[in-house]
């Protein structure tokens, strides 16, 4: 089953029940998402072009998300729901700022 979302730049929020929501990307949206910077499992943005994600990352300012692990997590979620994604577009940034490193 492949899931149709239109091409451009998206904020992610993995909530506490393992589930991925997804808004248009835009400034300080990811306390917005579940309302009130409620805790998650794991945030951050991911970029879709020609129907399949280029890009998925941890990067959220509000929930700085360091662990590897909950990116692989969102990228099988997003797997699992019938998103396609690119060779090498899941990157972990990070937490002391140094280059991101492609983790799938």
């Amino acid at each position: 089953m492949a899931v149709d979302v239109s091409d451009g730049g998206y904020v992610y929020v993995l909530d506490l029940h393992g589930v991925i929501h997804v808004l248009p990307d835009g400034p300080h949206l990811h306390p917005k998402v579940l309302g009130n910077a409620q805790p998650v499992e794991h945030a951050g943005d991911l970029t879709i072009q020609d129907g399949r994600i280029s890009d998925v990352t941890n990067l959220s300012g509000t929930f700085a998300c360091d662990d590897r692990e909950g990116l692989h997590n969102v990228a099988d979620e997003l797997r699992r729901l019938g998103f396609d994604i690119e060779e090498e577009a899941v990157r972990y940034f990070p937490p002391d700022g140094s280059r991101p490193v492609v983790i799938a």
